[in-house]
Formats: structure tokens, C-alpha cells, sequence
């Protein structure tokens, strides 16, 4: 089995078509200019990939942005399942994992609900700035095994930045590539890699 293909139930997917595939999977419905950005393909790649499943009928259409019809969204979980087989009998992924969801992730959740209920005061976003640089560097133990992972330390650099210059809509708002998006749909990802079930 090469590391570019898998033959899966679902139809044989490279890990291109995963990336827009999986794109709108974790953010629900996307904008192909949205999934440009967020995988590091050309708008024209992405679309000429929507199109391709679209008649494959494993996504649609719906004006604003495209969702996944059952197809694509088992397309999706037969990559997880094949791609990561080896990394959920590995340990040291198994214990990068379970790092981030008890500490990482539980001291991000109380940082969101601090900003939240502060409306926005510039120490509990101070937090969550320090929090997400703090999973930038964790990231970058495990882009060895999962290359795409930069993907989310890129994003999270440039919600950060964004921030700084005074745009707190990109610290938690659900209509933009905030943080606490890039958070949420990376906690999706990684749960679906070590196959976890989402309430763990």
C-alpha cells in the first residue's frame, strides 16, 4: 500500500482529494476558497477536485459552499481508518494524544470560557494567544508522522497575527479561521486519526 493511495471500501482516494475532502468534513461546509487556504491548493485545484466527487455524487453544491453527501464522508473516515492503522497501535503517538487532550485541551477550553465571559478582555486573549503558540510547538513533534499537521500550525500563525493587530474576531468568532475554529477542527482530526470517539 503506497503512502499517496488507499483502496478502501469507499473508493480509492490520494491524499490530495483527502485534503479537500476532509477540509469540509471538519468545518461542515466550506467555500472552495476556504479549502484553498486552509490545505495549501490552488482555488482552480480545489474546484476541479469538487467537481471530480461531485459527479462522484460525494459532495454538493449548495450555493454558499459545498457539504459532503454520505459518499465523500465515507471516503473521508476509509483514509483515517487505512491511513492511520499504524499510528493507533503506536504509543508515543497514542501519548502525544492523550498530552493534549488533558492538559492542551482542557486549559484551552477554560481559556475560551474566560474570553468569552470577560467579552473579550485582552489578558484572557493574552492566554489563549500563549495557549495556541504552546500547540503550535506540540504540533511540531508529530509533523514527522503527519505532515499535514503543519496545515494547522500555518493557520493557527496566521489567526495569531491577526489577533495581535487588533482583529478579535479571529481569536473565537465561528464565521472566520479564528482559533478557536482551528482548535476545534483540529481536536475532530486527531480524534478520528488515534480513533477515539468525539466525547473522550
Amino acid at each position: 500500500m503506497s503512502d499517496t493511495h488507499i483502496q478502501a471500501g469507499a473508493g480509492i482516494v490520494d491524499d490530495a482529494t483527502f485534503d479537500v475532502l476532509n477540509a469540509i468534513y471538519l468545518h461542515k461546509m466550506s467555500t472552495a476558497q476556504h479549502i484553498a487556504e486552509v490545505v495549501e491548493q490552488s482555488v482552480d485545484d480545489v474546484l476541479a477536485t469538487l467537481h471530480r466527487e461531485e459527479a462522484d455524487t460525494s459532495v454538493c453544491d449548495v450555493g454558499p459552499g459545498w457539504l459532503l453527501e454520505t459518499a465523500g464522508t465515507a471516503k473521508v473516515l476509509a483514509f483515517y481508518r487505512e491511513k492511520y492503522a499504524g499510528l493507533r497501535a503506536d504509543g508515543d503517538i497514542i501519548h502525544w494524544y492523550e498530552k493534549f487532550e488533558s492538559t492542551l485541551n482542557q486549559q484551552f477550553i477554560k481559556a475560551v470560557s474566560e474570553w468569552q465571559t470577560s467579552e473579550g478582555d485582552g489578558k484572557a486573549q493574552e492566554k489563549m494567544v500563549r495557549l495556541v503558540d504552546r500547540m503550535i510547538r506540540h504540533l511540531g513533534q508529530v509533523t514527522d508522522r503527519i505532515p499535514r499537521y503543519r496545515f494547522y500550525a500555518e493557520r493557527f500563525q496566521r489567526a495569531m497575527a491577526k489577533a495581535d493587530r487588533g482583529e478579535s474576531q479571529f481569536v473565537c468568532k465561528p464565521t472566520v479561521d479564528s482559533m478557536h475554529n482551528i482548535w476545534f477542527e483540529f481536536h475532530e482530526d486527531i480524534l478520528a486519526v488515534v480513533g477515539r470517539p468525539r466525547d473522550v
